[in-house]
Formats: structure tokens, C-alpha cells, sequence
């Protein structure tokens, strides 16, 4: 059964992503992303162009090891909201065919 998607799922898979990672790496990033880039972890699944920011820091860190973690992001995804999201091209684009799905429900 799917489950509409929340903030907190959409921070949650990205958080189970970064634990790939191993704890000290993972908070490491996160403290450089909050200082230096200045997101707030909290409002980026709030704000779409926030995402799609953080998304493209992201990529610039990680390079082609990006695809390694947004793989492991849209499995955690997948698994909480119980989607299918192999028809997304990227992450962002998961996240805004999952909220455009739930607007619908909720109409």
C-alpha cells in the first residue's frame, strides 16, 4: 500500500542515504553544508528549489559518486512510500511526482 509522502519520509531516506557514508562522514557533511552552503536541513524537503540546491551541492561533493547515493536515496523512498519511482529521472524528480500524487489524493 503506498503512503503519501511527508517531509519527514523525504528527510529520513535522505539521512539513511548519507549513513552509507559511516556517522562521522555523514555529520561532517552536514555540518559543512549548514555553515558553508547555509542549508538548513530541516527546509530543504519544504522547499523545492532548496531540494534542487542541495541536490546540485551534492553533486558537486560527489561527483559521479552521486549516483551511488541518490540510488540509495530512492530506495529509501521507495520503501517508505511503498512507489514504484523507476520512471523518475532524478531524486528531485521523485520528490515532485510524489508531492504532485499526494495533492491529488488529498483534492
Amino acid at each position: 500500500m503506498s503512503k503519501l509522502i511527508t517531509d519527514e519520509i523525504i528527510l529520513d531516506a535522505i539521512n539513511k542515504g548519507l549513513s552509507a557514508l559511516g556517522e562521522t562522514p555523514q555529520k561532517a557533511l552536514w555540518y559543512c553544508l549548514e555553515k558553508d552552503f547555509k542549508f538548513d536541513r530541516n527546509k530543504i524537503p519544504e522547499d523545492f528549489e532548496a531540494f534542487e540546491a542541495f541536490e546540485k551541492t551534492l553533486k558537486g561533493f560527489f561527483g559521479l559518486g552521486y549516483t551511488f547515493l541518490e540510488s540509495l536515496f530512492r530506495q529509501e523512498l521507495q520503501k517508505a512510500t511503498g512507489e514504484d519511482l523507476k520512471d523518475y529521472k532524478t531524486f528531485a524528480d521523485c520528490i515532485q511526482g510524489l508531492r504532485k500524487k499526494a495533492e491529488n489524493v488529498k483534492k
